[in-house]
């Protein structure tokens, strides 16, 4: 089966003959899914493509319908109607397309061999080539879709393709000396084309070689009123110099050994041999349309190490490798006495031939390494990944030439003796937004960064290229709506300038530039690693996507997988949602999924055991929110039970950064179905739900939770349950004001875990004890047993330490005693980051206020509590009422109306939070 888009839509059967698709939207529908061939699309993304954003009600079920009749449609030219060429995924539909089958794929092969073939030098056979991937247009692209939005895109970039083909045959006619039989074509591509120089250049060299010299320079003179009216900017140096080339009556014009004229400063070479090599000292390097923005400490290190022989300059796609490549070669050109050559090896991918495309480069010498050995030059290759088994070649070529040296742009490192590898990273914060504004301002002038810039850049990972992308947004979306559409990032950056090559036009073609020069080993594992979000772990990836060294060390070796300072690896998100496509279009898309959940549903078990590896596991499940909470999701959908350990091992992690109301909607949603659980599920189930209830203020329906959960485990005779629930009944009390409650409840659970010498459980039971007494006045039996709780704590390595130090503030602010109240309320503010509790954080900058206030210090007391009170609504979870109420007590109104309060809240309202206690913890 053949498909075509380079013209209108077309479907050939395997028989030949074609198929007719009816309806414009199956039509519509096919386009769309020719443009994404071989990605799942999903079916949000299908109803808003199809209907221009505005869908009907019934989008979802009149796009089933249009797939069914376009599936019917495709299987009546199949030979084999079960290949299954439309699929049906969970994430929307695949429409498979094999290689060859559609005809933007053919032309671009056959674009990608003649380029090679050029370098090679074999002339004919590349426009043989170029020719016939022209041949395979049938008119403008998708030319029955040209209005459509969801088209848009995909005209552009494949108009570009046709536009750069169209330049490169015609170079060759002109260099192979046709240029009488392309003249007309010529006149006539730059009335279509006004904004391409290279076909101006071809023109006038092409009428000059014909003997129309005042034409040709009419023609300059018209290529440059177009390019001074229309877009402000005036002709290219290259132009330029060509144009005084023939008034000049430069006799070089007229060779015809090479398809590109070579426009030098003292004149213009065409082709052949040493002569055509670079004057020394000549720095030949393409030009940056745009300044270098945000890369000053970079270039700084790479010219400290400019003494190398080889520096490798790796990243991912987009990161900006070759501009920065481009600047340091600038930089210290003048340390090289015969000059800098630029070797671009974008479409090479043959290694055998990198050495041809440097002596093009040359000039067409014949022995590269012959010319080299007795110069100084530096040679910047760039796009070496697609030709990394060169790497052995580049290393000869250098040890053979002493005098010379070499920068690379590469997604992985040589790996040759010498190299010095820098790693190319994401701009700084400041510098992301001054790129992110400066392009913004190219398309939009005026334009001015709001608060959601950050943001942005943030999301797009503060790649250099997906700034760029999305900055040409801005004439069309506001910052909100394109920070909105950023959840796919993806599809949104696609466009930017035309004169990007067309692996750099979209940031998905960047990421499947990369994709594509994996082994499928490595192909397999990338896609696999998608099932994460955020950072994992060496043994999650291990366990849940079979992962194995030797390949997750040539994923970072070639950029696409990252390791933070912590351990962790990570896929940038432009790149892990590369990942998620092809993922969600597996085979064992389900297997991985189930696997990952239950990697984490076993640190959720290990967070519940009374054991010291309890706090390494509850740390892991702090650092990962993003796994844990899909995870999580997973459990809903397949298997309530096997959650059930991790959602009651996060509750103390969740309360901590204000997840508590996340934490109580799965219980809820785990507790809808009466029938998915056994009983002593479903207590485990309510257990964690009513203590989610009580730390939301409900307490009434938190009693009727627990006290279910307690008869269901007394009815099964789980005693170490019954006490875990006695417990939270008494954090119940506690929360409600009712501290006679509390004691009742704890002193239950505490004879329960004696008897049963639950070391874990009589720590807590005798720190909710404490908290009882402390409020009932009785100091000196409470202040014993906190101690004695976090003793059996810290001998036990039981962790939870932080809370327990700070109720000991409360214990003695309470009591009076404010220089051990603000000890115990530092040491606690010091802990709790180890724990990621952010709310902790805001009781002790509470009592800490509390402390400042009754030493007559009201502007320090002003200052905390608002530090107190931002760092509550940061998370979205305020303290408890009774906790509150203690603080409250001591912050009274005729306190807070004070001149000197006031000052201290007014001073703490545009502080950095981390900041502000960090500098608090340091005095």
């Amino acid at each position: 089966m053949r498909f075509g888009i380079l013209g209108p839509l077309l479907v050939v059967g395997d028989d030949g003959r074609e198929i007719a698709v009816a309806g414009r939207m199956p039509r519509a529908l096919l386009a769309v899914l020719l443009l994404r061939a071989n990605e799942v699309v999903s079916s949000d993304r299908l109803v808003e493509e199809l209907w221009a954003g505005d869908p009907p009600a019934s989008g979802t079920k009149g796009l089933q319908v249009h797939v069914s009749r376009l599936r019917h449609a495709l299987a009546t030219g199949r030979s084999d109607p079960d290949d299954g060429r439309l699929v049906t995924t969970a994430g929307g539909y695949l429409l498979k397309v094999g290689p060859g089958e559609l005809d933007a794929d053919r032309c671009e092969g056959l674009i990608a061999e003649g380029r090679s073939l050029v370098v090679a030098g074999r002339m004919e056979q590349a426009l043989a080539a170029f020719s016939a991937a022209l041949g395979l247009w049938r008119g403008p692209t998708l030319s029955d879709f040209q209005y459509e939005g969801f088209a848009q895109a995909g005209i552009t970039r494949l108009s570009e393709l046709r536009a750069a083909a169209l330049e490169e045959r015609l170079a060759i006619e002109v260099g192979l000396g046709r240029e009488a039989q392309v003249l007309g074509e010529l006149e006539n591509l730059v009335r279509e084309y006004p904004y391409r120089e290279r076909l101006w250049g071809q023109l006038m060299l092409a009428l000059y070689r014909v003997g129309r010299q005042a034409e040709a320079l009419a023609s300059y003179r018209a290529a440059r009123l177009v390019l001074v009216d229309e877009l402000g900017i005036e002709p290219s140096a290259e132009l330029r110099r060509l144009n005084d080339a023939i008034l000049a009556q430069d006799e070089a014009l007229l060779a015809t050994v090479s398809p590109w004229p070579t426009v030098t400063g003292a004149g213009v070479r065409i082709g052949g041999g040493s002569d055509a090599a670079p004057a020394p000292g000549h720095v030949r390097l393409p030009a940056p349309a745009t300044p270098l923005i945000g890369r000053a400490r970079e270039l700084a290190e790479l010219v400290a190490l400019a003494d190398s022989r080889v520096i490798t300059l790796t990243g991912p796609g987009g990161t900006g490798k070759t501009r920065l490549a481009l600047a340091l070669a600038s930089e210290i050109a003048d340390r090289t006495a015969d000059g800098v050559l630029w070797v671009s090896l974008g479409m090479v991918t043959d290694p055998d031939l990198v050495l041809a495309a440097i002596a093009t480069a040359l000039g067409g010498v014949e022995d590269v390494r012959g010319y080299l050995r007795e110069r100084a030059m530096l040679l910047v290759l760039d796009n070496f990944e697609q030709v990394v088994d060169a790497g052995p070649a580049i290393g000869e070529l250098l040890s053979g030439a002493p005098g010379c040296a070499a920068i690379v742009t590469s997604r992985e490192r040589l790996g040759i003796s010498g190299e010095q590898e820098y790693p190319v990273p994401p701009l700084s914060p400041d510098a992301a937004v001054e790129l992110f504004t400066t392009r913004a301002r190219q398309v939009k002038p005026g334009f001015e960064p709001g608060q959601e810039v950050d943001a942005i850049c943030e999301r797009l990972d503060r790649l250099p290229l997906a700034l760029e992308l999305a900055a040409t947004r801005v004439k069309l979306l506001s910052e909100q709506q394109l920070l909105s559409r950023l959840e796919q990032r993806l599809p949104l950056l696609a466009g930017g300038s035309r004169d990007r090559p067309a692996r750099q036009s979209t940031m998905r073609a960047t990421i499947a530039w990369s994709y594509d020069l994996l082994s499928v080993s490595e192909q397999r594992l990338f896609t696999r690693l998608g099932v994460f979000i955020g950072s994992f772990e060496l043994e999650a990836a291990e366990e849940v996507c079979g992962a194995d060294l030797l390949t997750l060390q040539s994923l970072l070796d070639k950029s696409l997988l990252r390791r933070a300072e912590d351990g962790r690896f990570f896929l940038l998100t432009t790149t892990r949602e590369y990942a998620l496509e092809q993922f969600d279009a597996s085979e064992d898309q389900d297997e991985v999924r189930a696997r990952h959940a239950h990697w984490y549903y076993s640190l959720g078990v290990a967070a519940g055991r009374p054991d010291p590896e309890r706090a390494g596991a509850l740390d892991r499940l702090r650092r990962d929110p993003g796994n844990v909470g899909l995870a999580l999701s997973w459990a809903l959908e397949h298997d309530i039970a096997a959650g059930l350990p991790l959602a009651d091992a996060l509750f103390y992690p969740w309360l901590g950064t204000g997840r508590n109301g996340e934490l109580r909607r799965w219980y809820e949603r785990a507790l809808a179905d009466a029938d998915a659980l056994s009983p002593g599920e479903r207590a485990d189930a309510l257990a964690g739900w009513g203590f989610t209830l009580a730390y939301s203020e409900a307490s009434e329906p938190a009693r009727a939770a627990l006290t279910e959960a307690l008869t269901l485990y007394r009815e099964t005779g789980d005693e170490r349950n019954q006490a875990r629930v006695l417990r939270r009944l008494g954090g119940v009390e506690f929360l409600s004001g009712s501290p006679e409650g509390m004691l009742k409840r704890s002193e239950q659970a505490l004879t329960i875990y004696e008897r049963l010498n639950d070391q874990d459980g009589m720590a807590r039971s005798l720190f909710f004890i404490a908290e009882g007494l402390r409020d009932s006045g009785e100091f000196e039996r409470s202040a014993e047993l906190f101690k004695r709780a976090l003793d059996i704590q810290r001998e036990h390595d039981l962790g939870t330490v932080p809370a327990k130090v700070h109720s000991l503030g409360d214990l003695y602010l309470d009591k009076g005693d404010l220089p051990i109240a603000e000890c115990y309320y530092y040491e606690a503010l010091a802990l709790a980051p180890q724990e990621d509790d952010v709310r902790l954080e805001a009781y002790c900058l509470a009592g800490l206020a509390c402390v400042a206030a009754q030493s007559d210090d009201t502007a320090t007391a002003g200052r905390l509590w608002t530090l107190a009170e931002r760092l509550e609504q940061q998370i979205g979870f305020p303290m408890a009422r009774a906790e509150r109420v203690r603080y409250e007590r001591t912050l009274t109104p005729a306190i807070r109306e004070q001149p000197q309060y006031r000052a201290g809240v007014a001073s703490a309202a545009d502080l950095d939070l981390t900041t502000a206690v960090a500098d608090l913890l340091r005095s």
